[in-house]
């Protein structure tokens, strides 16, 4: 429902048809954004809370099964990184260094 939200019904590309119009390929994404946001508060009211707690058994089921969310690799790689750095090789810190010294301008 989403990609036809995103791609056909604004006129767009869906996304399996966005890397073969990267001819280039660059890796830029060649396609607009649909952004819908939705306030629970309004829709839910003082239910909020209690349905916000329905919806999260649901992702628990979900992780039950073995399966992945999305982003929670991302996420966990982001809550690693904070606690522990990163590790970058000993050219790209060179580099950086050299940038960061460079005069401005």
């Amino acid at each position: 429902m989403v990609e036809l939200l995103a791609g056909p019904l604004i006129g767009d590309l869906l996304g399996h048809e966005t890397r073969p119009a990267d001819d280039d390929g660059a890796g830029r994404p060649w396609h607009g954004e649909l952004i819908v946001a939705i306030d629970p508060r309004r829709l839910l009211g003082d239910d909020m809370e209690r349905q916000l707690e329905h919806a999260e058994a649901l992702f628990e089921g979900v992780l039950a099964q073995g399966a992945r969310l999305p982003s929670r690799r991302r996420h966990e790689a982001r809550r690693r990184s904070r606690t522990h750095g990163v590790t970058i090789s000993a050219s790209l810190y060179r580099e950086l260094t050299r940038l960061r010294e460079a005069p401005e301008g």
